[in-house]
């Protein structure tokens, strides 16, 4: 009768381990034991209201803001999606131009697109050997900011999917010379400021950060806060966005997941000493093996990284095993033989997603089939067969250098993202699309970052780079239908 429930509980009783968000883990035990039908209330006597709080929804509010150091703090339970449209609706007026990171969540091109906006996009650095982006440099975004000083705001991701943090002090420091507004989309960031984990973006000089709780802390999904720090925000104006972008029936269950999390932050101090004790020993031992490596900390000071997340394990095949297996394979490997389940695949690596609810029993069942995956890929590079690959093998397995920079360097798309969402479309496939103009979305996902955006121009890397894709079993997401896409109809002379 009740089919999806009866699927999910079905699911979280098989024994597949959570490496992924939400950040509970399903950790009952040690979760609030409350019965959300009980605590399904609406704005009642007493209750508050989310959207003109002055009652028990600001105190809660207020601890959060106090927890932070912010100048005020805002419950989000439309996830960080609904606080990226309520911080960029908040500083932009329409037609505005923004500096924008390329590898930022498809919910900023939704704010760019909502606003008609013109984004001028910075690229953050490119870490080749994993095919994964790095930071933003702060010269980058001054550089930028000198030749378009009509910019009205800046709008980076920090930290990445993968844990890659930006120098946000140093970034701040460029952007408020020009009197404008840095938001920081740090979604995976809600465990900053913690033992043995990163400064976040709140302290460093963000005017707005955005943090979803579900990702890291024990909080419902579909949980976040929206910090403001600043005194260039309108704060009536950015409330107003808030009341647009989130649900006039705000649901109190999500509400009281972020205070309990606000509370175990406050409260549970020696839980994040031990959950940084469990990382450094778990990455002690997987750097112990010979065909798995897990890259990070080495990034710091390369590629404008400034800082990196530790709690983002990224498993890559290293050496001779690489010109056999991927990430893909990592990812199905742990998921299908030894039920760890992870976050997400990418070509050179698979994340595994972790946060202060992990078990030492997961650890343990993560290190053990680590290992023995390991011995069975020294068996593989030992057996000629493996080793004396074929040219069409190695080309299936070829890292295309995708890091979003076109031949148009940083300068602004052919179209806005709203002009070509409303130009005349039709369909095209891969093949045939080199050179026009793209009227949708192309995106892995997780992590949803457009490796395309509509109004850019199709190149043949990015075609090269799906093909791949495709070919080593990624999904791509926005298609109009398998290897082919929207593009925008030309233009012709008498138009």
């Amino acid at each position: 009768m009740y089919k999806l429930y009866e699927n999910l509980k079905n699911y979280s009783t098989s024994g597949i381990y959570p490496f992924h968000m939400p950040g509970h883990k399903r950790r009952i035990e040690s979760l609030p034991q409350w019965n959300p039908w009980q605590i399904d209330l609406t704005e009642v006597e007493g209750t508050d209201n989310l959207h003109h709080a002055e009652g028990i929804l600001k105190a809660a509010m207020d601890r959060a803001a106090f927890l932070w150091k912010a100048d005020r703090s805002y419950f989000l339970i439309n996830g960080s999606t609904g606080g990226i449209l309520s911080a960029v609706g908040a500083v932009v007026r329409p037609g505005d131009m923004v500096l924008v990171a390329r590898n930022c969540h498809k919910s900023v091109y939704h704010a760019i697109f909502l606003n008609q906006l013109k984004a001028v996009y910075v690229y953050p650095e490119w870490i080749a050997e994993y095919g994964m982006a790095g930071g933003i440099s702060p010269k980058k975004v001054e550089m930028l900011l000198q030749r378009y000083p009509q910019i009205r705001a800046v709008i980076l991701t920090s930290p990445t999917y993968e844990g890659i943090v930006s120098d946000i002090g140093a970034i701040a420091e460029v952007v408020h010379h020009r009197g404008i507004a840095l938001i920081v989309d740090e979604a995976h960031g809600a465990h900053f400021n913690q033992a043995g984990f990163p400064e976040s973006a709140v302290s460093m000089g963000a005017d707005l950060v955005v943090q979803s709780c579900h990702k890291t802390l024990p909080a419902l999904t579909q949980t976040g806060l929206l910090h403001l720090k600043s005194s260039l925000i309108d704060r009536g104006r950015l409330r107003e966005m808030l009341s647009i972008y989130q649900t006039s029936s705000p649901s109190y269950l999500l509400m009281a997941s972020i205070d309990a999390a606000v509370a175990f932050l406050n409260k549970e101090h020696r839980a994040f000493v031990e959950y940084e004790r469990r990382l450094d020993s778990v990455r002690e031992e997987i750097s112990k093996l010979s065909h798995i490596s897990i890259p990070g900390r080495e990034f710091v000071g390369k590629y404008s990284v400034y800082h990196v997340d530790n709690s983002k394990i990224i498993l890559s095949v290293c050496g001779k095993a690489r010109s056999i297996y991927n990430g893909k394979w990592l990812y199905e490997k742990l998921r299908c033989e030894y039920k760890l389940q992870c976050e997400m695949a990418m070509e050179w690596y698979a994340l595994i997603m972790t946060s202060v609810m992990d078990t030492e029993e997961g650890y343990l069942r993560l290190l053990s089939a680590l290992k023995k995956m390991d011995i069975e890929l020294d068996n593989a590079v030992n057996e000629k067969e493996h080793i004396e690959m074929s040219e069409e093998k190695e080309d299936a397995w070829e890292l295309v250098d995708m890091s979003w920079e076109r031949s148009s360097g940083t300068e602004p798309a052919n179209l806005t993202i709203a002009e070509a969402f409303y130009a005349e479309k039709e369909v095209l496939s891969l093949a045939l699309a080199e050179g026009r103009i793209s009227g949708e979305y192309l995106y892995l996902y997780p992590p949803g970052i457009p490796l395309l955006a509509p109004g850019e121009r199709i190149s043949s890397k990015l075609i090269d780079k799906a093909n791949v894709l495709i070919k080593q079993g990624f999904e791509l997401y926005g298609q109009s239908e398998e290897g082919a896409l929207l593009v925008c109809k030309e233009m012709t002379g008498d138009q």
